[in-house]
């Protein structure tokens, strides 16, 4: 079967299962505090694979993923928070021919409330534009890294980069819905946590309490993807009517902020532990939401 006579989505069942592989075989089943300050892959994992250019088009060379593909590839990615700017490398190499030229990892740079932010900023070469704009990299040094978000490391930048509209609703598309891998598996580990943890005697998975919380959490998980999914979807069918992107984005990255702060509850006292890592799922979802509300602002300029 040739890409070219896969359905939207195919291609990106297939890719997150070989993000989902590749992943589990490097991180396995540690926990993201233990690597969420170092580098576990290396960008010669992701780059050697083919990776960065899932979602180049085929005529410039890439697989030509398809959104709605590449938002699979971001929930599988989100599930394991790896300190890698994959997600923003994919967008970059998507819509700039200078971004395809490189051979290492690319970012952009986002106006937010807080200031223009970088992610991976003090890594990677930061775009001027995206989609519009010079295809070139800003010159500018960026500023120290920001410690809260320590899967995303952004930096401060005092030049955002340019970006056309349609860039912009792509990127907010696939950091939203790396957000929702990211509550997805907050939640498979604070049902796991539920299933083993005892209190007088049993599994605290068994109280009516606990299992409430989870189905809730379960609810949301759902209702953040479908939307998220949902987004990535408009324009695709030809004549569809457009979708309210915004809304649905922001909804879905809210809500999977709620699921993580319900994981916490589930896991109890440990699970404000610095060891137990769900705050750093926590820091990442809110960060994506900031640069998600950023990009969604400009794009509305």
């Amino acid at each position: 079967m040739t890409v070219r006579r896969m359905r939207a989505g195919e291609i990106g069942v297939l890719a997150a299962e070989g993000v989902r592989d590749l992943l589990g075989g490097v991180l396995g089943g540690t926990p993201v505090a233990d690597y969420a300050e170092t580098d576990p892959l290396g960008w010669s994992v992701l780059s050697d694979g083919g990776w960065d250019e899932l979602g180049v088009p085929e005529e410039a060379g890439g697989a030509g993923a398809t959104l709605r593909d590449l938002a699979e590839v971001a929930v599988a990615w989100g599930r394991f928070c790896a300190p890698a700017p994959l997600i923003e490398t994919i967008a970059a190499k998507r819509w700039s021919a200078a971004a395809r030229d490189q051979a290492g990892p690319v970012t952009v740079a986002v106006p937010t409330a807080a200031g223009v932010m970088a992610p991976y900023g003090a890594t990677c070469r930061v775009l001027s534009g995206l989609g519009t704009g010079p295809d070139g990299f800003l010159s500018e040094v960026a500023g120290p890294t920001d410690p809260f978000a320590l899967t995303l490391r952004t930096v401060s930048v005092d030049t955002a980069t340019a970006f056309a509209g349609e860039a912009a609703r792509e990127l907010a598309v696939l950091w939203t819905a790396e957000g929702v891998g990211a509550a997805r598996r907050c939640l498979t580990d604070a049902v796991d946590y539920a299933k083993g943890r005892k209190q007088f005697g049993v599994p605290i998975g068994s109280f009516q309490a606990i299992k409430h919380r989870a189905a809730h959490a379960l609810e949301l998980v759902e209702r953040a993807e479908t939307a998220v999914l949902w987004a990535a979807a408009d324009g695709y069918a030809e004549g569809a009517e457009s979708i309210d992107t915004r809304r649905l984005l922001l909804h879905s990255l809210s809500t999977s902020q709620e699921v993580v702060e319900s994981c916490i509850q589930i896991h109890g006292g440990m699970g404000f532990t610095w060891e137990m890592g769900v705050h750093v799922y926590l820091r990442h979802i809110v960060t994506l939401r900031e640069l998600v509300e950023g990009l969604l602002s400009h794009r509305a300029r």
